[in-house]
């Protein structure tokens, strides 16, 4: 998939998520080599701990906005817990409390290996 159209659509996925009680602190496309596929990792706000109504709000931010959406299912996305390591050590490598582009090659941090991807939100 183009990653223009990743970064795009991914980003207006976060800000239509800022608008739900689901607002990511960590938001990053994963790609996995050996099928060439893309997962977005998303980590929202603390309160929302249950992934079945994680996984709600972003089914309906999605078909509300298709559009700015595009490319995106809900199976597209996976549910990163705050305190999971792969959070942790996003926000032990990275800062970026708004929206930015930082293209990783795979990376260990603390011990956890932080796959090839594109992370556009770390608070």
């Amino acid at each position: 998939m183009d990653q223009d159209l990743l970064v795009k659509s991914g980003s207006e996925l976060v800000k239509l998520l800022d608008e739900t009680k689901a607002s990511p602190d960590v938001a990053m496309w994963v790609r996995f080599p050996e099928s060439d596929t893309w997962k977005l990792w998303i980590s929202p706000n603390p309160i929302v701990t249950d992934k079945r109504e994680f996984y709600r709000i972003v089914a309906e931010q999605l078909g509300d906005h298709p559009d700015e959406t595009a490319g995106i299912e809900v199976s597209s996305t996976e549910f990163i817990a705050a305190d999971s390591p792969a959070a942790k050590a996003l926000k032990t490598l990275l800062h970026m409390p708004g929206l930015g582009t930082a293209k990783l090659s795979g990376n260990m941090v603390n011990g956890y290996y932080v796959p090839e991807g594109i992370a556009f939100r770390v608070r």
